[in-house]
């Protein structure tokens, strides 16, 4: 009995090893393609990719996300989109993974459901650059002028001249009356003292 017992331990032992080895191995490859833009598995490779071991990866982002890159590659928006879904069960507070989740809505135009995501991001941290620029864009698309004019308190603490350039834009973009107007003026005044 006792053999069995250590028989069993040594087993398990070997297969939680190999599995952590191969997510180790394979969150590398992942991470280092999102870093650099790439896409180096193949779509066998990514089938083979168990992405229910937890991430090790320190900004503890599920494995799931960064696969999901590879279907939105393709165009293949709707699974990327339920992949980054999915994701967010493992780590409901991946800013990264409700980034790209943003992005897929937007490829098939759903607005509303891309301003969701990026203003939760916005609401969290609202000096990254990629979100908050993107969020503006989807505010000013959807003629959002009184959220824009309601978050320039908030833009006064970002010293980033990409997010203050696309706040401008979706403002000018909206201009509906003459308060809007002078709101803008004074807006442009403050971004040529800023920049």
């Amino acid at each position: 009995m006792l053999r069995f017992i250590i028989l069993s331990i040594s087993i398990l032992t070997m297969v939680s090893n190999y599995m952590i080895f191969n997510s180790y191995r394979h969150q590398t490859i992942l991470l280092n393609d999102a870093k650099n833009d790439m896409f180096t598995l193949s779509s066998s490779q990514l089938k083979n990719i168990y992405y229910k071991y937890p991430s090790l990866a320190l900004n503890s982002v599920p494995i799931l996300t960064y696969i999901s890159r590879y279907y939105s590659e393709e165009n293949n928006f709707n699974d990327a989109i339920d992949q980054l879904k999915q994701s967010l069960v493992f780590n409901p507070n991946s800013l990264y993974t409700k980034y790209l989740l943003s992005r897929n809505y937007i490829f098939l135009n759903d607005f509303k459901s891309a301003e969701i995501y990026l203003e939760e991001i916005f609401h969290e941290s609202p000096k990254i650059e990629s979100s908050t620029s993107l969020y503006f864009f989807i505010l000013g698309e959807k003629k959002n002028i009184s959220k824009l004019i309601e978050y320039r308190n908030m833009l006064a603490d970002i010293d980033n001249y990409k997010i203050w350039s696309f706040y401008i834009a979706a403002i000018k973009k909206n201009i509906l009356d003459n308060d809007d107007a002078i709101f803008y003026d004074s807006l442009v005044a403050d971004f040529e003292n800023k920049f």
